[in-house]
C-alpha cells in the first residue's frame, strides 16, 4: 500500500486570497503552477486574472470545484506528496470498530447527521452545511476516501464522498456548527467526526436530504 505524506510549507489558514491581492505566498503558488505548466506569466506575487485562470485550469484537471481561488484543498493538491510504500497487516490482525450495516442520513433542514446500523439509529450529531450560494448537494452518495488529520479548516478527519471534492470533515471553527457556512461540505465538531470516522468504512452509504 502506498502512503501519501504532505509536508506543507505554510499553514492552511494563511491560504486565503482575493483578486488583485499581493502576498509572497502567491508567488510560490505561481511557481507551483509554472512547474505543472498551467501558468506562463511572471512571478510577481499578485493574484491577477492570469493566475486565477491558471488555478481554475488546475482545479478542473484535479476534479476540484472550479472557482479560480486557492482554497486549502486546492493548495494541498498543488503540493507534491512523498510516497511511502508500507506493508499492510493481514485483515485478521486489524481492529475493526465499524458498524456492519452502517449508513448515514444528513438532514439539511435540521442541520443533523444521523448514523444508522441498518434501520437502527446509533448516533446523532449537529453539522454545518453549505451556504445558499454553495449549497450541499442533495442525493445518494457513499464514502470513498478516509483521511486522518487533514488539518486547517478540515479539522482532524476527512470522509470523502463520490462527488467531486465534497466530504464530511471536522473544523477549526466549531462555533459555526449548526449554520449554513461551507462551500458544500458537511462540517462536524472534531470529537464527533473522529467517532464517526471509527464507526464507518469506505463504501458506507450517505443520504443527503432536505
Amino acid at each position: 500500500m502506498n502512503l501519501r505524506t504532505l509536508y506543507l510549507p505554510h499553514r492552511l489558514r494563511t491560504v486565503d486570497f482575493k483578486e488583485d491581492s499581493e502576498n509572497p505566498l502567491i508567488g510560490e503558488i505561481q511557481q507551483l503552477l509554472v512547474n505543472q505548466e498551467f501558468y506562463q506569466g511572471p512571478i510577481h506575487n499578485k493574484y491577477d486574472i492570469e493566475t486565477i485562470r491558471a488555478v481554475a485550469l488546475f482545479q478542473e484537471k484535479e476534479h476540484l470545484p472550479t472557482t479560480g481561488m486557492v482554497d486549502p484543498l486546492t493548495y494541498c493538491h498543488l503540493q507534491q506528496a512523498r510516497i511511502t510504500t508500507i506493508k499492510s497487516l493481514p485483515s485478521s490482525k486489524r481492529a475493526d470498530f465499524s458498524l456492519p450495516r452502517a449508513n448515514i442520513l444528513i438532514t439539511e433542514s435540521s442541520r443533523q447527521l444521523s448514523l444508522f446500523n441498518g434501520n437502527t439509529p446509533v448516533r446523532q450529531y449537529p453539522v454545518g452545511i453549505g451556504k445558499s450560494s454553495t449549497p450541499t448537494p442533495l442525493g445518494d452518495y457513499s464514502i470513498v476516501y478516509k483521511m486522518m488529520n487533514p488539518g486547517g479548516m478540515l479539522g482532524t478527519r476527512w470522509l470523502g464522498l463520490n462527488l467531486d471534492s465534497y466530504g464530511i470533515h471536522g473544523t477549526n471553527q466549531p462555533w459555526l456548527i449548526g449554520t449554513m457556512v461551507s462551500h458544500g461540505c458537511i462540517r462536524m465538531h472534531n470529537s464527533n467526526v473522529e467517532e464517526l470516522f471509527s464507526l464507518v468504512k469506505v463504501g458506507t452509504p450517505v443520504y443527503i436530504r432536505n
